[in-house]
Parts: C-alpha cells; structure tokens; sequence
C-alpha cells in the first residue's frame, strides 16, 4: 500500500472496517431463507476517481465473484435518495431471485431458480418502481460500487446496465412493478482500471478542469449523501459548478465500443441521450454545459459551457416550479429530446453523480422530477432553453443551511398514533417544524414496506394521515407490530405500532 492509499484510509473513517477483497469465492447457494449480508466494505478510492475510472462491460464475465461485491452493490444501491413513491430491488443469483431489503440489510426469497439472462453473469441487480429516473440513481451508484473494488487491470469484477437482462427480469423474475433496468455483473479477465487520468479540458477555458480525484472515499460519501432542501444564499463558484457537471455527465478516459467518448454516467449503446441538453442556472445567467467540442462529433472531447441566457432567471425558476427548493443558489437542469425510459435513466445518473460529488465537496443536493408537461414548458421559457429541450430532472445545488452543531430532529416536532394498538385504522399526527418533502410509509418487522401514505412537500404545520390496515393494493394485513416511518429533511423518524386483529 502506498502512502497516497493509506492517507485516503485515514481520511475516509473507513480503516476500521476495512475487509480483505476477495474476487475468486462463489456466492452462496440454495438460500431457503433470508440471508443477513455482511456490513458494507469501504475500500480505498475516493468518489472522483472512480466516476473517472467507471466503465461498462458488455460480455466476457465468468460467474464467480464475493458476497462482498454484492453486498456493496445492493447497498449502494439502496443510498439513492428516493425520488418516487415506490422503489423495489431484487437481485439475480445462480439459485434464485430475492428481493434486497435495505432497512434490515438482507436478501429475502422471491422467486425460485436460475433466472440470469446470461449463464456466465455472478448476478444481475434490478429495480422496479414508479420512475425510470429513480431506478437511474439507484443503479448508477450500484454500478461504481463495483469499480471501487478494482485492484489491478486483472480479474476484477464488472458492471453493464442491459436492456436484454431487464427485458429477462421482467419476463421471468415476477416483480412487483416493472424492472426499469438491470445490471449486470460477473468478472472480467482484464479492466481498464483506477485512474486519475482527466481528459474534460476545456477547449475555451470556459471551465477549470475538473479533480479526478478527492479525499473523500466513495463508502464514506454514499454513507453520508449530503441531501436536503434547505441552502445558504451563497453562489457556487465557477470551480465548484465545474465539479459538478463533470461528476454528472462530464468526459472520462475510455473510448466505446463503437469510438464514442465515454462520460461519468452510463448509456444505452452509448448514445448519451442528454449531450448538449444539460443546463446550469446561475445569477449572471444561463449556460449549456457541452461535452463535446464544437464538430459535435461524438468521438471529440470538451468540457465548457455557452452563454444562453443573461441575467438571472433564477427568481422565475422558483414561481415557476415552486415545488424545487426556494433557497438554492444554483441549479443544474437535465435535459432531453423525449422523456422515454432510457433519457430520464441517464437523467438519474446524473442527478445521482451529481449529488455524491457536492457530498464529496461537502456541499449539499437535492433532485426533483416528473416534471408534468405543463412544469416543463414553464423550465423552458423560464430559462430561454430550445423548446425541444424536455426538461427530465432538476439538480439544486449550494450549502445547507444547517451550522454543524445543529440537528435536523427539529423537522419532526411530535408524532403519536392513535389508538395503539388498534384493530380498524389508526390515525397518524405529526408537527412539521419546516418545509420540506414528507415521505409516510408502513413497515413490517422485516423491513418490508407495506404501504405508501404520503409522498409530498408540505410546509410547517400539524399533519394528520389515516392508516386503514391494508397494503398498498387494499388487501387488510394481518395482526402484529409494524413501523410507521416519515423521512424528512433528510432524516427517518419511526414510531412501532400494533395491529390486534
């Protein structure tokens, strides 16, 4: 180990649960029942240079790698902030489908058998939900999780998301709502490898060159993603904006398959749906972040922005959308001809790499989407963008408001239920101390969700939810201890409650 990679251990905390990696074990087989997973490996790499190093794999895997690899994959997975009201992963192994339960950390029994799209893959990760862009963030994590555990260019693990592995899970894994798309993983023979090699130079110095590089470890960030509503007034500087739109969709070193040049964030055969269409919003104006040099050809890299609108649309942002945080300084709008299903996947890494890279500057984000047609034409003509330009997901960037000896339990001042234990419905009362976005659910002992009641922004104010005892699909649960969980400002609160009968 040399001294860059021991100091990177003493930054990141992560020293102390630092496990051996191991590529060449099978994963366990003929699981009946569900299966603790090991706590999460934080390894050596901090969250630039594995963004710069991330790369997908199409073919050429054999079915062996660690519980370790999946461990991490799942894990990472499960840290995206939920942008929708329903997110389920399930997870491919050689002897069955289970579904990954992030609260107790676990894999539960779904469906019976072998059910890989490809017999050499070690497994296949998919989440099904209400939103494409929320599978996005979830899977764009889960596929660096894996490259963080790259050692040398030899036998090491690989990712591809595929279109053939999701159309496989929807057809034969039985999930709840359908698979947006699947990842898939096994090892590779030989990978390109970990480097801070940067190769997002501005052809017009529009932008300073992003750092590759960073001294926060990518476990430590995914451990501790920085995201709320709540901002300080103070602009990001032009450095910082840089960061962030690199992080998001910004030039890496390696080339495709067919001799594109790769980016931070993944790609259905590489055709990088948002090139050109990505926006930042600041007080001197509107600029396109490009990627590309002028020729446009896909092959050429770039990293600068152009000047589309002067002045500060930024006011009109917020009437518009009102519903985005009110407070962040700057923005960054993701953008696209059509909102099909792999443009708004693309639009979730973005969002996804664009908030562990403010975490890693400790800064702060916060994502909205699901723009309705109506929201996206307002974002258009608010920022003078091409009306082709369909905005798909809004990134809020800037520094939270909290100081940091304050704590964010004042968002939930109170919360009781009532009666408890009940046999009918139980009434659900909390305080909001704050506005912020309000997510309700039930939970079993198990950590599985049992139903949505509430997915929404709600200011300051006292909040009543009934629960009729049914799951999400009206069908009355049976009796026995559950949770009713509310996630606010970035925060869980959790109270236990008994159904009798």
């Amino acid at each position: 180990m040399n001294r860059r990679e021991f100091m990177k251990i003493l930054l990141g905390g992560g020293a102390s649960i630092l496990l051996k990696r191991a590529h060449g074990y099978h994963l366990p087989s003929l699981l009946t029942r569900s299966m603790t997973l090991p706590p999460p490996q934080v390894n050596t790499f901090s969250s630039e240079i594995i963004m710069n190093s991330r790369r997908s794999y199409h073919g050429g895997y054999s079915g062996t790698l660690s519980e370790q690899i999946l461990t991490n994959a799942l894990w990472a997975a499960s840290r995206a902030p939920q942008v929708a009201p329903n997110r389920t992963i399930y997870v491919a192994l050689p002897d069955n489908v289970y579904q990954y339960d992030p609260i107790a950390h676990d894999l539960i029994p779904h469906q019976s058998g072998n059910h890989l799209s490809e017999s050499n893959l070690a497994f296949e990760i998919g989440v099904a939900g209400d939103l494409a862009e929320d599978a996005g963030t979830a899977l764009h994590y889960a596929h660096l999780a894996a490259t963080s555990f790259w050692t040398t260019t030899a036998g090491q693990p690989s990712c591809c998301p595929k279109e053939s592995a999701r159309n496989n899970a929807n057809s034969n894994w039985n999930p709840s709502q359908s698979i947006h798309i699947a990842n898939c993983y096994g090892l590779m023979g030989t990978v390109s490898g970990v480097t801070s090699t940067c190769v997002a130079i501005s052809s017009n110095s529009s932008l300073p060159n992003p750092s590759t590089d960073g001294p926060v470890i990518l476990e430590n960030a995914l451990a501790a993603l920085k995201y709320g509503e709540d901002f300080i007034s103070n602009e990001l500087n032009l450095e910082q904006l840089s960061q962030l739109a690199w992080a998001s969709y910004g030039n890496t070193p390696h080339m495709t398959a067919n001799n594109r040049g790769g980016l931070t964030a993944a790609s259905a055969v590489a055709n990088y749906y948002l090139t050109g269409r990505i926006y930042i919003v600041r007080s001197e104006g509107v600029e396109r972040y490009h990627i590309r040099l002028p020729s446009g050809q896909a092959s050429t890299r770039d990293h600068r922005i152009e000047r589309v609108t002067d002045g500060d649309r930024r006011p009109q942002l917020r009437s518009a959308v009102p519903r985005i945080p009110q407070t962040a300084p700057n923005y960054i709008v993701y953008c696209a001809v059509t909102a099909d299903r792999w443009q708004l996947i693309e639009a979730g890494y973005c969002a996804a790499g664009a908030l562990l890279q403010a975490t890693s500057m400790d800064l702060q984000g916060y994502f909205t989407g699901h723009f309705d047609p109506a929201e996206q034409t307002a974002i258009i003509d608010t920022l003078g963008i091409p009306a082709t330009d369909l905005p798909l997901m809004l990134f809020s960037a800037g520094q939270e408001s909290v100081g940091i000896n304050e704590s964010r339990s004042r968002a939930i001042q109170s919360l009781n239920a009532q009666p408890n234990p009940f046999s009918g419905k139980i009434e659900v009362k909390y305080a909001l101390a704050l506005a912020t976005h309000v997510r309700i659910s039930i939970y079993d002992v198990t950590g599985r969700r049992i139903k949505n009641l509430a997915n929404t922004r709600q200011a300051a104010g006292t909040y009543t939810v009934i629960w009729d005892g049914t799951d999400d699909v009206g069908i009355r649960i049976p009796k026995g201890n559950y949770y009713i969980t509310i996630n606010a400002a970035s925060k869980e609160y959790r109270k236990k409650i008994t159904k009798i009968k």
